[in-house]
């Protein structure tokens, strides 16, 4: 087992970086403010995320926070102040969403605590929601005087349905975990205890698939939304020829061939 470790520092906070085994946990580190994400934490992120996208050893990313919260969302202080750079602030975080979103390897968000704003979002976008039943999710932007961003009004809808999804960001209400699992926006609750168990035992199961078919499994579904039944069907096709020729399918089919 071989650990790497990397942190990289933003102001009054850190996005640390732990691999084990091709599993590489993402720790978003400013617990004295719930984690809320600094510009140069975002930063940090999306350099991070951008790594680990391009190294072929990255097997599962796992993203966290520490001291007992997943993020409170974007640190707001000095949001005002510059209006003209807000879009280019803006275009960062999403950057983050989108790559846990369209990775080729599969993302676990797992929750502790509060999950607000961007937090939230960042935490939807991921393909496994594992939560502690102490967790929370907030879309608090409309207690901020601010309409939805990082995802918000593109994910919610299709995880939760249209109305829950406007009382969710109209009314900015906190949505427990259990409720969260009962409508879908998470995958897993289980007790602070056995949060750890639970995320590891989830990471086993998934770098034991074979890269590969995850990946093109993942990408056909990021483009069902935009696509007929005809349509995805020829998709499936071609990324299945694409597929099987890996070594992975070709062990995988052999095994399964095998005589027992």
């Amino acid at each position: 087992m071989s650990v790497d470790r990397a942190d990289r520092d933003g102001r009054d906070g850190r996005v640390d970086r732990e691999t084990r085994d091709g599993v590489v946990t993402i720790t978003l580190n400013r617990p004295d403010k719930l984690n809320a994400m600094t510009d140069a934490m975002w930063s940090a992120l999306d350099a991070t995320l951008a790594e680990l996208s391009a190294d072929p050893e990255t097997r599962v990313v796992v993203i966290a926070g520490a001291g007992g919260a997943f993020c409170g969302g974007s640190d707001v202080g000095g949001l005002v102040d510059d209006l003209d750079a807000l879009p280019d602030r803006m275009r960062v975080s999403n950057r983050c969403v989108l790559a846990v979103h369209e990775a080729p390897f599969p993302t676990v968000a797992m929750v502790d605590g509060v999950a607000a704003g961007s937090g939230a979002n960042l935490a939807l976008a991921c393909d496994f929601v594992v939560a502690s039943d102490r967790s929370r999710f907030l879309q608090l932007f409309v207690r901020r005087g601010l309409s939805l961003d990082s995802g918000a009004s593109w994910l919610l809808p299709r995880l939760v349905g249209d109305r829950r999804a406007r009382r969710l960001a109209l009314l900015g209400d906190s949505l427990d975990a259990a409720t969260a699992l009962v409508w879908g926006m998470i995958n897993t609750v289980v007790p602070p205890e056995r949060l750890d168990a639970e995320v590891t035992a989830l990471t086993d199961r998934l770098r034991g698939f074979s890269p590969k078919a995850l990946a093109g499994s993942k990408k056909l579904l990021g483009a069902a939304w935009d696509s007929d039944l005809a349509e995805a069907l020829e998709a499936e096709i071609a990324n299945q020829v694409d597929v099987i020729a890996s070594p992975e399918a070709q062990a995988a089919i052999g095994d399964f061939l095998r005589p027992r």
